[in-house]
């Protein structure tokens, strides 16, 4: 289990922190929360659904419908296409504050947090933040107003009435009740006011993405049945395992190579979008 830490000098003025080389922690996070900003990277590679809370839906990436994810490689490189931010910055994350403020936590579980010299430091001794810890913190500030832009696209899709509970299709599993997914029949049959609200909260461009992420739970499952057929093969004979841990290294590839040749996401939502007469009506 996680704890999360508020970072202080107190407690980590004499401490250091080790960048993470692996993303095996990536296996206790099937759904991870994103922000306007990346949602059409996420799309691009990983199905995006929608997780309820007490302060309303969010949005979420899935990174596994099973038991094991099929994102990282046993050698922990990360084998999608794109990585959603929050995950780039373990083991750090941030809780908000009054004022649009946040804290800085740690996580204490991870094993990055250490007492070696060769590591960065939290603090210089002077008591300041140390330069590397000072990007982590530049990055959670960049975040926390992408969660507010999020916050209010969210809120117009929650007035639109816009969400459904998602229904896995047969066969399939998700690693996480109560999530919800885009209704799109009440998506089509929206008129221009409720459009125009969606389109001045930037909530049209996660909506579409959110239905093009979709697509992504089948290829999703098939990569971890190519993972879970690698897991099964014999140690004794290694060589067998090259030809499917190549297939699955290709299937990835292909969605990459996907992403690169496809028409840009935004281009197509602007098109979606009401014109600016729209408005009055």
């Amino acid at each position: 289990m996680q704890t999360h830490t508020p970072v202080s000098h107190d407690q980590h003025g004499a401490r250091h922190w080790r960048r993470f080389s692996s993303y095996a922690f990536v296996q206790a996070h099937p759904v991870v929360p994103i922000v306007l900003g990346e949602h059409e990277q996420v799309a691009a590679c990983l199905p995006i659904l929608f997780s309820p809370s007490a302060a309303g839906p969010w949005p979420v990436a899935l990174t596994r419908l099973g038991a094991q994810t099929a994102l990282v490689a046993g050698n922990g490189a990360w084998r999608g296409s794109y990585v959603p931010s929050i995950l780039r910055v373990h083991p750090f994350h941030a809780r908000p504050t009054e004022g649009g403020q946040f804290a800085l936590l740690v996580d204490e579980t991870s094993g990055l947090v250490t007492d070696n010299p060769d590591d960065p430091p939290f603090f210089t001794p002077e008591g300041t933040l140390a330069p590397e810890l000072t990007q982590v913190v530049d990055f959670f500030q960049k975040r926390v107003r992408a969660e507010g832009q999020t916050r209010a696209a969210m809120a117009a899709i929650s007035r639109a009435g816009l969400l459904t509970p998602f229904t896995p299709p047969e066969g399939m599993a998700l690693p996480a009740d109560g999530l919800l997914a885009v209704d799109r029949a009440a998506l089509g049959a929206l008129g221009r006011v409720a459009l125009a609200d969606l389109h001045r909260a930037d909530a049209l461009g996660l909506l579409y993405a959110a239905v093009v992420g979709r697509h992504h739970l089948g290829l999703l499952a098939h990569a971890e049945d190519q993972f879970a057929r690698m897991a099964q093969t014999p140690a004794a004979t290694p060589s067998l395992a090259k030809p499917a841990d190549a297939e699955l290294s290709g299937f990835f590839d292909a969605l990459a190579s996907a992403q690169d040749e496809a028409p840009q996401l935004t281009d197509w939502v602007s098109a979606q979008a009401p014109k600016p007469t729209d408005t009055s009506h």
